[in-house]
């Protein structure tokens, strides 16, 4: 990432935190994932605001939201899902989504296609989790109906849930 930021022209900063070793070494999270988001916004938050940056834009796309969507409503009896806008005026950042329309495998074409490097997830619990789990269970629907996904996320838009 530094390399393409370099070639672009674009700031890089790295910013170093402990949230590896506290959710796998310290907690020893079962199911990480919920706690090491929140770390990592947490941290996202942090740098922004030190860094001067009113505005925070995430990679969450489509998919994310449908698969999002179902975690919270099967894992914790609740029909929530992140916003594709979200202000937070307590610290004077404004969270965007711009991909939350597209879909994953649209955005991996377009990263093939225009040469952009992927980075490959370091994280141990990576196609273990609760989240993955759904995301299975959404591909497996999708199978058996197809538009089943997009129907789910359409829920979101059509219902103006979440701030969708």
């Amino acid at each position: 990432i530094r390399e393409l930021c370099d070639t672009l022209a674009v700031p890089f900063v790295l910013w170093e935190t402990q949230i590896g070793e506290i959710v796998f070494s310290e907690r020893r999270e079962k199911n990480p994932c919920s706690l090491c988001s929140r770390m990592r916004r947490g941290a996202l938050l942090e740098a922004a605001v030190s860094l001067g940056c009113p505005i925070l834009a995430l990679g969450h796309h489509r998919d994310d939201a449908a698969e999002t969507l179902l975690l919270n409503l099967t894992r914790e009896g609740r029909i929530s899902c992140f916003s594709p806008v979200t202000v937070l005026e307590d610290r004077g950042i404004t969270l965007i989504r711009p991909l939350c329309l597209a879909g994953e495998r649209e955005i991996a074409r377009a990263v093939r296609t225009s040469g952009l490097p992927a980075v490959k997830s370091r994280c141990p619990a990576d196609h273990t989790t609760a989240r993955q789990q759904v995301k299975e269970l959404l591909r497996q629907l999708d199978k058996q109906d197809p538009g089943t996904a997009r129907r789910v996320f359409g829920a979101l838009r059509r219902d103006r849930l979440c701030g969708w």
